[in-house]
């Protein structure tokens, strides 16, 4: 287990939070992206798991939003974790449904603004990485996995890859790919834990919430593999908007994710999405995660993904 948050990182967070809430410097101009009744308005997502599968999930969310908000909300489910970054860099998104470390990372590289984050059935509001082998690898220790295949997630994934990369510097492991024979990024959760399922790595990690549903799902998958480690939660799906936008219609596009729970349309769209209810996201929730950022000494702005 991680270390508890350390006082620098609850310092670092303060000041996000002081900055965050400072008054504009009396010279200066906020320029807000207004939009008219009708206007595109485009949420990205990360891959998380099948495309066409997420894509079906968030049809729903696309068309209750246009009512609610008068405006034409699209919904596109990115290529990889990484791009939802450039999306916002390159102007090309208004929101995200944001992985954590994708969100602090995109927070650090384009100023993006927390507003709210799914609760999931189970009733929890955040999420895990695993690691994980089939129960025949007769893997039970990190000496056990020395020149084996190593599958991952995506460089931006917290529950995907950083949680394993700090895990492993953890356990004295500085460099994965000398330790490791290779190293894999199988682009989502589900792909990385299919993969040790059928025996093309021996080692994987992902999001456990993708690979509890694969578990309940398939009675051979869960006799077949065995978790290994788990990470501290940090927030899951959380959705973030461009710095940049209208704060009457950030605070039109909270409430009408707060309020989904509240009417039987809205309890549909949540149905498809599989949670409860949004609730509000907050800089500070993610700090369990600075604090693996802090210790791998990752520098958020420059970070190559």
């Amino acid at each position: 287990m991680l270390k508890q948050t350390s006082f620098m990182i609850s310092l670092f967070l303060c000041g996000m939070i002081l900055c965050t809430n400072a008054p504009a410097q009396e010279n200066s101009i906020v320029r807000f992206k207004k939009f008219k009744p009708g206007d595109d308005f485009s949420i990205v997502v990360v891959p998380e798991k099948n495309i066409f599968e997420q894509r079906r999930r968030f049809q729903h969310m696309a068309e209750y939003l246009s009512d609610e908000l008068n405006l034409n909300v699209r919904v596109k489910i990115l290529p990889d974790y990484g791009a939802i970054c450039d999306s916002f860099l390159r102007g090309k998104a208004d929101a995200g449904c944001f992985g954590s470390f994708s969100y602090v990372l995109t927070q650090a590289k384009a100023g993006v603004i927390p507003i709210a984050q799914p609760v999931w059935r189970d009733g929890s509001s955040s999420s895990s990485g695993y690691i994980f082998t089939h129960k025949d690898s007769g893997i039970k220790t990190v000496e056990d996995m020395k020149d084996t295949n190593l599958i991952l997630v995506h460089k931006a994934s917290t529950t995907g890859y950083i949680f394993q990369l700090a895990y492993f510097k953890q356990h004295g492991i500085e460099n994965m790919e000398e330790y490791f024979s290779n190293i894999y990024f199988a682009g989502s959760h589900d792909a990385s834990a299919w993969s040790v399922y059928l025996r093309e790595a021996e080692v994987g990690g992902c999001k456990n919430h993708i690979f509890n549903a694969l578990m309940e799902e398939d009675p051979d998958f869960k006799k077949e593999i065995v978790i290994l480690a788990e990470s501290p939660d940090v927030p899951s799906n959380g959705l973030a908007v461009r710095k940049d936008l209208d704060p009457e219609l950030k605070k039109r596009f909270k409430k009408v994710l707060l309020d989904l729970d509240k009417s039987p349309r809205g309890r549909e769209v949540l149905k498809n999405l599989k949670a409860l209810k949004f609730i509000e996201t907050q800089q500070e929730d993610y700090a369990p995660l600075y604090e693996m950022v802090e210790e791998l000494e990752i520098d958020l702005k420059t970070y190559e993904y």
